[in-house]
């Protein structure tokens, strides 16, 4: 996934959910339900991102087994070759525990940033 997509869901999650709880709930959540479903939502993006590319890379590699038969032989591409970029990256197998750090940061910031918008807009009336 680009930096970009990811960009646009940290920036949307909050959105959605507060357009719903607008929409859905009358505005009964308060800013603690609506930033830990965000950051629910943003956990359940990078596992799925996670996933999507783990099963593109096995394509790639499966694309280069050209008889079939689950082994490389002779004339198809080294093992080495094909599983370098399968198994050199270990931060899809860290995916779950940094998704989940990084979803508390995030849970934190939401809150933050709505305690904070609550609060401006209570000194505005």
């Amino acid at each position: 996934m680009s930096i970009v997509v990811f960009s646009i869901v940290l920036f949307l999650a909050p959105v959605i959910v507060c357009v719903m709880n607008n929409n859905l709930y009358s505005g009964r959540l308060r800013s603690v339900p609506i930033s830990a479903i965000s950051a629910v939502l943003v956990y359940l993006f990078i596992l799925g991102s996670v996933t999507f590319i783990e099963l593109k890379l096995d394509a790639e590699m499966t694309a280069f087994d050209l008889n079939g038969d689950g082994v490389f032989s002779g004339n198809e591409i080294t093992p080495e070759q094909a599983m370098h970029r399968v198994i050199a990256d270990t931060g899809r197998t860290f995916a779950p525990i940094t998704g989940a750090v990084f979803s508390i940061f995030y849970f934190l910031g939401v809150w933050l940033l709505l305690v904070i918008i609550k609060l401006l807009v209570k000194m505005k009336n």
